[in-house]
């Protein structure tokens, strides 16, 4: 148990600093984000304005959404993308820009509205899309080396994390195999009652469900099968309190397979009594 305490605590300190590097890069990314729509801007904000002035953009990291309010919408509509791609998704540089809009026989004030920005942000794309390209490629390459090694960092920390996760699990699987087969396995009773313990495949026509207690009392020559003896819970009537109760009956079966149990024991591995 000092051994799993100790892989536990370098296991949180491991997280904490996940967390760290995850916070870093996600700052990195937010400011990459801000600076290429500052830089899109130049070009686009001249024609975000609508009669209400509820027209913006939104960059990502591939893509320039234009969004306008629309009345009958909770949230903006998007009127306009254009795909920033390269010439596979390899390579980083973009050389071109895609349009992507919907089409409609519409003809209220909004489709209106929106039918000029399209116009609009097409006659941009024309006069400065090698412009917009080269801004955009400059600032996705000022940040790349820095997203690239905080996102490295984020990698090395969850390996890590995931390792001293695994031999944690390892050390408990190893006890809880010893408990199986030297003085067994309890369950705690849960808090939905007995319907929600264990259970396990004895057959492939017979389950043993509410199991309390199991124990393993040989392996086969192969490992892939127990002998087990243990309790189940069954519901009684007690007619003096007029309402059931729930009382240990014991089952012994021979050969049920061991991944059978072990699936039980790991699922439920919350219930185990220490």
């Amino acid at each position: 148990m000092q051994k799993i305490n100790l892989i536990r605590e370098i296991v949180v300190k491991k997280k904490a600093e996940e967390e760290k590097l995850n916070l870093k890069l996600e700052e990195l990314k937010g400011k990459k984000k801000k600076k290429l729509t500052e830089e899109m801007a130049t070009y686009f904000s001249g024609i975000l304005c609508d009669p209400d002035g509820d027209a913006y953009i939104e960059v990502s990291d591939s893509y320039i959404y234009f969004k306008m309010q629309h009345e009958d919408y909770k949230y903006p509509k998007e009127i306009l993308s254009l795909s920033l791609r390269g010439e596979s998704f390899r390579h980083d540089d973009i050389n071109r820009i895609e349009t992507g809009f919907y089409s409609t026989t519409e003809n209220s004030v909004f489709e209106l509205n929106r039918m000029v920005l399209l116009g609009k942000a097409a006659e941009i794309i024309l006069d400065h899309k090698d412009d917009i390209l080269a801004e955009w490629n400059f600032v996705t390459e000022s940040f790349s080396g820095k997203i690239s090694d905080a996102r490295k960092k984020v990698w090395k920390a969850e390996k890590l994390v995931s390792e001293n996760g695994e031999k944690v699990t390892a050390i408990e699987n190893e006890i809880v195999k010893e408990k199986l087969f030297g003085e067994g396995i309890k369950f705690e009773m849960p808090e939905g009652g007995a319907r929600h313990l264990p259970e396990f495949d004895a057959r492939w026509n017979y389950r043993i469900d509410k199991v309390t207690s199991i124990r393993a009392t040989r392996k086969t020559a192969s490992g892939k099968s127990y002998d087990v003896e243990g309790t189940f819970a069954i519901n009684r009537w007690d007619s003096d309190k007029n309402e059931y109760y729930t009382e240990d009956s014991c089952f012994e079966i021979k050969a049920v397979k061991a991944e059978n149990i072990d699936r039980m024991l790991l699922w439920n591995r919350e219930l185990i009594k220490e």
